[in-house]
């Protein structure tokens, strides 16, 4: 029989087949992970050059999981085709990772959040539904329903215009979504193919970096010298807590149940609209109403 939400990415990381969870301990790190998460966008959202500043995160966050992989069991990438899309697993962040950093130059953590996590969901769920015979339900419908209707509120309510999806001023994130979306599916086949999770992470982590490096490619030097002076600490909390939100993620996923463990790790859309907060960002009502609505719906494409 085919396991429940097989085919999405919403089972990527399948955990280890057992009959027993831990409910006190697995929710918890779950919520913790989806707090890492957000906060690592919240700490990309707060510098001047995000280009570099994402830069530098994600080759510390590489080069973490690297020594992990390195002194556990080495890369486990078995076979051609799960290096392969191994690799393009690291393409698809690339561009996700430079897409973000416009995103987050163009509007609010909360919104630009919401719309890019919630949108990559909607993708996600209509691909496997179409192409890979996944079957969906009403909530999944339901689901998808209220995060499309969070973004119309979000942007709708700021121009006075009630279908408006912001596609202008969030052409960013939702080409975000859709390369979120991408590499998604594709740590999923990458898993079919018997690739590990972590020598996975760390391919994709460490091929996005050319994409990266061509994001500041004016003046790299001068501009990565600057942040490492003024943000050195936060670069290193951002990329520790980018690694430590995926590690965690896998972990919990190991002691929850899957359905439980993927809507508590889409709070982090509910963690990004309090963290804009925090950031005293110019962020409407609409937005937080918007924010909400879209992470109720992720909630709901989850079970």
């Amino acid at each position: 029989m085919k396991a429940p939400f097989e085919g999405t990415f919403f089972w990527l990381f399948k955990p280890k087949k057992t009959t027993t969870y831990d409910m006190s301990l697995g929710p918890l790190l779950l919520l913790f992970s989806a707090l890492l998460h957000a906060a690592w966008n919240a700490l990309a959202k707060s510098t001047k050059d995000k280009e570099s500043f994402l830069f530098l995160t994600i080759l510390l966050s590489g080069l973490i999981t690297l020594v992990l992989v390195l002194t556990g069991t080495g890369f486990q990438l078995p076979n051609a085709t799960a290096t392969k899309i191994a690799i393009f697993s690291g393409v698809l962040e690339g561009l996700y990772f430079l897409t973000l950093s416009k995103a987050l130059n163009a509007s609010t953590l909360g919104a630009s959040y919401a719309i890019m996590r919630g949108g990559a969901m909607v993708v996600v769920w209509i691909i496997s539904s179409i192409f890979l015979g996944e079957a969906f339900h009403g909530q999944h419908l339901a689901g998808a329903f209220l995060i499309l209707s969070g973004i119309l509120v979000m942007n709708g309510g700021n121009s006075g215009l009630l279908l408006n999806l912001g596609w202008q001023e969030n052409k960013w994130s939702y080409l975000s979504a859709i390369f979120i979306a991408g590499y998604h599916l594709c740590y999923h086949q990458a898993l079919v193919h018997k690739a590990e999770t972590k020598s996975l992470f760390c391919v994709a982590m460490l091929v996005s970096l050319p994409f990266l490096a061509w994001g500041l490619r004016k003046n790299p030097v001068t501009r990565i010298k600057f942040t490492l002076q003024n943000h050195g600490k936060r670069v290193a909390a951002t990329g520790a807590a980018a690694t430590a939100s995926f590690l965690i993620f896998l972990y919990g996923l190991e002691v929850t149940a899957p359905g439980l463990a993927i809507s508590l790790r889409n709070s982090s859309i509910f963690f990004a609209v309090l963290f804009s907060l925090l950031l005293k960002e110019a962020i409407t009502r609409y937005q937080i109403i918007g924010a909400t609505t879209v992470g109720l719906g992720a909630l709901l494409l989850s079970l």
